[in-house]
């Protein structure tokens, strides 16, 4: 049976050689006729816009048009991301831009200098954070637990703090995003004749951000959890001008780096006594794989009204991410759908600049109201032991120390969880098994993004 992503990456193939074959059967593309108002061709966000995503187009949304040879854009952008599990706030901000190469090539950059992120749900005591090492008793009878052990947002999988030191709206940690750069080619467009606009493009993501694991206060302030690992993808964008509206359409696909670190596997037997006798397996370890993405994004754009000698265009887009392809089980998995609404305009002195707004709304709940429970728990409902460093310092020390002892090894900067279904650890048993509500809150908010076009726009 063929595997999902395999059928993604056929479709995207089928998709790139129809459009090149539609572009060479088209027939000689017309003049394209002047427009009826030069400015409110020239200002059009779609062709005037750099996207955060990379290349020209809207916010997030990409144009199949490209920029006309050696004209470029450069913008920066102030966006938020709300994601799930954990209730994580992502504050991106970056600078952005795009040159046109030939007649229908275009070289695009995103450079992210500052991402912060703010956690304000997760659970690290029940969900320990990657990377962990798990214990695992075989006496009385086997404790090993049915997965899911994490509860991660994939896009930041090593996200963690200190509980004590979580505050009413979350940690808040800060370091340096990811930088894009990418080609977008230019099959079928309006401006040569063509019925519709059709395009593709291709990027990498290249991380910036060193990992560090299960950091302590403050160090965790200076590291968002990202994976360090790097991305690349594809998109097939379309685009249809309608009178003095335009619609764009992308579908791509994120392959996604897996980062090495993820779960550590040691089956003890707590029968035994004698420390040489103590450690029945070897440590089986287990990267964390991480979901690849199906991307949809669509965008609007329309002239509102004239005011002092400038267009006010309202732009709206929807955005959706689909994880597919086999991964680590996590708790609740979220596939993030949001809409975004906003304004832009040109400066009515310096039109080479545009500023605009939009507001933004995360569509899922993320199970909100709904409970849950770990699965680190024993069958007649007793917790496990999680003696991670960052919540009891005493506790860890006295776990780490007996299971060392019989030669049990850590690896380094782990969370760190002893499964057993043996009454004679009770004593250290620290895992919640009581259900908890689901919160997912705080989930609109307010974009901001400038530009400024480089070059003759006609």
């Amino acid at each position: 049976m063929m595997t999902c992503a395999c059928w993604i990456r056929k479709t995207l193939r089928f998709l790139l050689i129809a459009a090149a074959i539609i572009s060479l059967l088209a027939p000689t593309p017309l003049i394209a006729q002047n427009p009826p108002d030069p400015d409110l061709d020239a200002t059009r966000p779609t062709r005037f816009n750099a996207s955060v995503s990379g290349g020209s187009g809207l916010i997030q949304a990409v144009s199949p048009d490209t920029l006309r040879h050696g004209q470029a854009v450069v913008g920066a952008s102030v966006t938020n991301f709300d994601r799930d599990p954990g209730d994580i706030d992502i504050f991106a901000y970056s600078f952005q831009g795009a040159v046109g190469l030939g007649k229908r090539a275009e070289f695009f950059a995103r450079v992210m200098p500052w991402m912060r992120a703010n956690s304000a749900h997760q659970d690290p005591e029940r969900f320990p954070i990657p990377p962990l090492d798990l214990f695992v008793d075989t006496y009385p009878s086997s404790a090993l637990r049915p997965e899911p052990y994490f509860m991660f947002v994939p896009t930041l999988p090593y996200k963690t703090y200190n509980p004590e030191n979580l505050t009413e709206t979350g940690a808040f940690s800060s370091s340096s995003g990811d930088n894009a750069f990418g080609f977008k080619l230019n099959f079928l467009s309006e401006d040569r004749g063509n019925a519709i606009g059709i395009g593709v493009r291709g990027f990498i993501e290249i991380p910036t951000e060193i990992p560090l694991y299960n950091a302590p206060y403050p160090a965790f302030r200076n590291v968002n959890g990202a994976s360090g690992e790097v991305n690349f993808g594809g998109d097939f964008l379309f685009g249809r001008k309608w009178k003095a509206s335009e619609f764009l359409a992308n579908i791509g696909y994120r392959q996604t780096g897996n980062p090495y670190r993820g779960l550590r596997i040691q089956m003890v037997d707590s029968s035994q006594s004698d420390p040489a006798r103590f450690l029945v397996g070897s440590p089986e370890n287990v990267p964390l794989d991480l979901s690849n993405e199906l991307r949809f994004s669509t965008g609007w754009s329309v002239p509102l009204f004239h005011y002092y000698k400038a267009y006010w265009w309202l732009v709206a887009e929807f955005n959706h991410t689909r994880y597919v392809g086999s991964h680590t089980p996590t708790e609740r998995l979220v596939h993030p759908a949001e809409v975004s609404l906003g304004i832009q305009s040109n400066f009515p002195w310096y039109k080479s600049v545009a500023v605009g707004a939009a507001w933004q709304l995360l569509l899922n709940n993320a199970g909100k109201g709904k409970e849950r429970t770990t699965s680190l728990q024993t069958g007649d409902g007793r917790g496990d032991i999680n003696f991670s460093e960052l919540f009891d310092a005493s506790l860890s020390a006295e776990v780490k120390d007996y299971l060392q002892s019989r030669g049990a090894t850590f690896t380094e900067d782990s969370s760190k969880v002893f499964s057993t279904n043996n009454p004679a650890f009770d004593q250290w048993r620290n895992i919640p098994i009581n259900p908890a509500l689901i919160q997912s809150e705080g989930h609109t908010n307010i974009l901001a993004f400038i530009t400024w076009r480089i070059g003759k726009r006609q």
